[in-house]
């Protein structure tokens, strides 16, 4: 049986065979990607063989998308592979402690459902991995997409930018939705420039652009009743759904005591940072001991701001509702 990558490539292959007019006029894909930022009309008719293939991929992507479970075995297998590849004690670690939809409570909100999907507690690895997924409650009105996606290269300027359109076809007055980081598109820049723009004015990059958007931001994760702060990298992602999916990667670097050893290194290095290094190690010596329970709470903080094309900034950056879930991690027999 193919996998789901060789079946897209199959079907990618069928596709080149049908549009090689397209390939050999590549001033043709520049003036589609024009047309699509309301530059200029394309008027060049495409084949009924064309139009055809591209309904079936549509429906062979729908097809294979549905069949996909989009957890952290999927991640650590496709998107984020970099950790089964380079660190595969650390991935193994992960796989075998890996715990599906852990004990949680969501505070209420009006726009979105989060909910902790997987939680791993792999101490060996010095490693918790938690990932969550974000849905708009009503999702016929909204779309969710990631606050990091919005101006995602960092050129905004608001109204201090220019209003010129610059080489890139950017105007750096105007906020643009990026779509680069979705989990379906190619590696390749030339099969982007052909299938789909990169980023755009919000409405534009969007699924439905008739739909309300909501950006949801990630506040943090704090453990213990707050004693200790997840310090943590973390990577986000839009599911060929409309889900937003989350993963976190969480230092357990506290469960041993030589960080406190450190920590004390760090104040006597940096005397301005002594109060926050001695908290830290005031919330690893508590964490350890909590962990004689079997278990312990954390909680996600996150909010959501419903986008207007024209918001103020501060509004758009510090407004929105916030939210929480409470989730537990078990570590018996972990």
């Amino acid at each position: 049986m193919k996998s789901d990558q060789e079946f897209m490539r199959s079907i990618r292959a069928a596709i080149d065979d049908c549009t090689q007019g397209i390939n050999e006029a590549p001033s043709l894909q520049y003036r589609i990607a024009r047309k699509a930022r309301g530059e200029e009309p394309v008027v060049k008719k495409v084949s009924t063989t064309v139009v055809i293939v591209l309904v079936l991929l549509a429906l062979a992507v729908t097809a294979v998308a549905a069949g996909i479970i989009y957890n952290q075995n999927w991640y650590y297998n496709n998107r984020g592979s970099s950790m089964r590849d380079n660190q595969p004690e650390v991935y193994e670690a992960v796989m075998a402690n890996m715990t599906e939809n852990p004990e949680q409570n969501q505070s209420v909100n009006e726009l979105v459902n989060v909910t902790i999907e997987e939680v791993s507690w792999a101490p060996e690895a010095e490693k918790l991995t938690v990932s969550w997924k974000v849905f708009p409650k009503d999702p016929e009105k909204f779309e969710v997409h990631g606050m990091l996606a919005l101006d995602e290269d960092g050129c905004y300027m608001g109204d201090e930018g220019s209003a010129d359109v610059t080489e890139d076809g950017e105007d750096r007055a105007m906020h643009w939705l990026w779509r680069v980081r979705e989990v379906n598109d190619d590696d390749e820049d030339e099969e982007r420039s052909m299938y789909g723009i990169l980023y755009g004015p919000p409405a534009q990059m969007m699924d439905d652009g008739s739909k309300r958007l909501l950006l949801v931001d990630r506040k943090g994760i704090s453990m213990f009743d707050g004693a200790l702060d997840a310090f943590s990298s973390w990577d986000v992602f839009r599911t060929p759904d409309g889900n937003l999916m989350f993963i976190e990667e969480i230092k357990l670097d506290w469960l041993s005591e030589d960080f406190d050893a450190k920590k004390e290194e760090y104040a006597e290095e940096y005397p301005d940072m002594a109060d926050y290094a001695e908290k830290l190690t005031a919330g690893a010596k508590a964490a350890r001991e909590k962990l004689k329970d079997g278990s312990f709470p954390c909680t996600l903080t996150y909010s959501v701001v419903e986008y207007v094309e024209g918001m103020d900034d501060e509004t758009l950056y510090s407004g929105g509702e916030e939210g929480t879930v409470e989730f537990v991690v078990e570590t018996k027999g972990k």
